[in-house]
């Protein structure tokens, strides 16, 4: 941070209550980020509230009066006492945070009287200045969830959701959005979707901000969304895995023929080009699902293959 939290503020140290909140007034209406032309002014703005926060607190302000930038670390290694010893006491004050391009700000005591009156303001000159006066809209960000089918096949979607703006008197209020959307066939997962004109309300000559959608493309049981790929297990009996077979499976395009090779191994994957979302693929995951023997003749024809087929899936791994 440059320079003192006095010269921030543009007062002596010597400044009385008032003149520190008047400095701090003046130069919130100049750099706050929503308003503000200064190419700087966001930065400038959060070094603006964090002087203020301490120089407005009589007992931080003593502080830092005392131990200059130190003055945390001061309060922190022991000046801080009970009440009733002489000691301090720190009152907790929120600050502003920025998320997705908008920005908010929390209102804690004079805070409140100061964006108030700095909004109303700002909002009656803007309402003279019509013609002259012009701030876009913020673009706002929602996701939508959708299945499998519905993104191939395309889908209507009403939309709820909230965001924070402000309102005809110039004052940060949540407001609530609804709308019905059309979403195309074909869409992939995570593709955004641009709604223009569907965003914050622009003030005076500006233009509407927009909506970005996120599609997001939910997995079930039956398929897996891995990006735009899909997986799909398909279960198969040992003899078409080990003589080979030409098998239907299920896949959101309709039934397909799909031919298994010899001497296939459960686990087995076999693409089918294309047939995902967007320009993803589908895979077939094949697993090998043994029949039960429940009768003495099934068991007795697993116990044939036992005895003439001499097979030991384990060898390579006792090294035998």
């Amino acid at each position: 941070m440059s320079g003192s939290y006095y010269d921030l503020l543009g007062v002596a140290k010597s400044a009385s209550d008032a003149d520190i909140k008047k400095a701090y007034r003046r130069l919130a209406k100049k750099y706050h980020p929503d308003v503000s032309t200064e190419a700087d002014a966001e930065a400038k703005f959060k070094e603006i509230q964090t002087a203020y926060s301490v120089l407005k607190d009589p007992q931080k302000r003593k502080l830092y009066d005392q131990f200059g930038e130190n003055w945390e670390q001061a309060q922190a290694g022991g000046f801080q006492q009970s009440q009733g010893q002489g000691g301090f006491s720190q009152k907790s004050h929120g600050g502003g945070f920025h998320t997705e391009g908008q920005h908010f700000y929390e209102n804690f005591g004079d805070y409140e009287d100061i964006f108030g009156e700095f909004f109303k303001q700002t909002h009656q000159k803007r309402s003279q200045q019509q013609g002259h006066f012009r701030a876009d809209g913020q673009d706002l960000h929602t996701q939508v969830s959708i299945s499998v089918l519905e993104a191939l096949n395309g889908v209507e979607r009403q939309l709820h959701f909230r965001y924070q703006a402000l309102d005809d008197n110039g004052y940060v209020t949540e407001k609530t959005k609804k709308l019905k959307v059309k979403i195309p066939k074909g869409v992939g997962n995570h593709q955004q979707i641009r709604l223009k004109g569907q965003g914050g309300k622009a003030m005076g000559q500006g233009k509407d901000g927009d909506l970005y959608l996120e599609v997001i493309v939910e997995s079930t049981s039956q398929y897996q969304v891995v990006g735009n790929d899909l997986y799909s297990h398909i279960p198969i009996a040992p003899w078409e895995a080990a003589l080979g077979a030409e098998i239907t499976v299920p896949t959101p395009h309709g039934k397909m023929k799909l031919k298994v090779p010899a001497h296939t191994q459960s686990g087995k994957k076999m693409r089918l080009k294309g047939k995902g979302l967007a320009k993803g693929d589908f895979y077939v995951v094949l697993d090998v699902i043994l029949p039960p023997a429940v009768s003495d003749s099934q068991k007795a024809f697993y116990q044939k293959m036992a005895d003439e087929m001499a097979f030991d899936p384990r060898k390579d791994l006792l090294g035998a």
